[in-house]
């Protein structure tokens, strides 16, 4: 049994395909014996993807083509739960239309983080400009997420991920917006591992690769197994919020689940954008589509695919 380490950003539902990998035994299936190691934030575990302390994390590409341009790191995208766009737009109280959001006050964790992407990608979708009808207010992560953006004294509008649209509601700040409705390609929730692995053992990535997607394949299809893994993970006590966080990435998970080059596109476009790097880049660079291709010409999707096993 080979031992390997996979990094854990944050216990919210877009960590949940590492989740259903672990708990539902396909790591030991493919001879990995994991180890989960708390990394809190994409940040910290990208860093602890380049150092070597961790092989596999669950990012986002932003973070990714983020941490590769400024640290001159190789993680790769190998393995794609999400490739669309999955965030909700909640606001506080006396806010209820997308026209009650111009002008206001957007928390982000950090400049040029993922959220800030997605209110850039919304804006444009809504052909609004950006410096003139938003201000941006980084808020830091000295307390818990929820708490710093539903602050009243500091923020109006805030980019959700399930759980937290759920939960926000519970406080009084209603979804506004649903972005996964404007159906914009996106790496969202995807495995990250580094170059310099695939190169030195291709077989453990593609082992990890084949575990992940029955992963997502068993969330997906399997509610009763989704539903207990994000109360075990996320600690919500709430089943109303579980069962919602459940359907909703439920519905936008599936495929092949292929790195998504035009995912990437669009993270990196927005980047260049932002002035977070100083120059569009190709979506390539950050993506290696071999392992999943590896796994379909070997028949691995049929098998745990087509025929509605859970198993």
């Amino acid at each position: 049994m080979e031992r390997i380490k996979l990094g854990v950003a944050h216990r919210g539902a877009g960590v949940a395909p590492l989740f259903a990998a672990f708990e539902g035994g396909y790591l030991r299936e493919q001879g990995l014996e994991a180890e989960l190691v708390a990394t809190p934030g994409h940040g910290r575990a990208l860093e602890a993807l380049h150092a070597g302390e961790v092989h596999f994390i669950n990012s986002v590409g932003v973070q990714v083509i983020q941490f590769d341009v400024r640290h001159g790191a190789d993680a790769v995208v190998v393995a794609s739960a999400i490739s669309r766009g999955a965030q909700q737009v909640a606001a506080r109280p006396g806010i209820a239309s997308r026209e009650d959001l111009r002008g206001k006050r957007w928390g982000v964790i950090e400049r040029h983080d993922a959220d800030e992407c997605c209110i850039a990608m919304a804006f444009e979708r809504w052909h609004w400009d950006l410096a003139k009808d938003a201000t941006i207010v980084p808020v830091g992560s000295g307390a818990p997420r929820l708490d710093l953006l539903l602050d009243e004294r500091r923020v109006d509008a805030a980019i959700m991920h399930a759980p937290e649209p759920f939960q926000a509601a519970k406080r009084g700040w209603p979804v506004v917006e649903d972005l996964s409705r404007l159906d914009w390609a996106f790496q969202n929730s995807c495995a990250v591992t580094t170059g310099r692995l695939l190169k030195q053992q291709p077989d453990t990535v593609l082992r990890y690769v084949r575990a992940y997607c029955q992963g997502v394949n068993r969330f997906r299809t399997d509610a009763g197994f989704g539903i207990d893994l994000l109360r075990k993970y996320t600690g919500e006590a709430d089943a109303r919020v579980i069962e919602q966080s459940w359907l909703l990435f439920a519905r936008l998970m599936g495929g092949m689940m292929y790195p998504s080059l035009e995912g990437m596109r669009a993270a990196g476009n927005v980047l260049h954008r932002l002035g977070a790097i100083p120059a569009p880049v190709a979506p390539e660079a950050f993506v290696a589509l071999e392992p999943v291709a590896a796994a379909e010409r070997e028949g691995f999707f049929m098998r745990i695919m087509g025929a509605g096993a859970h198993g």
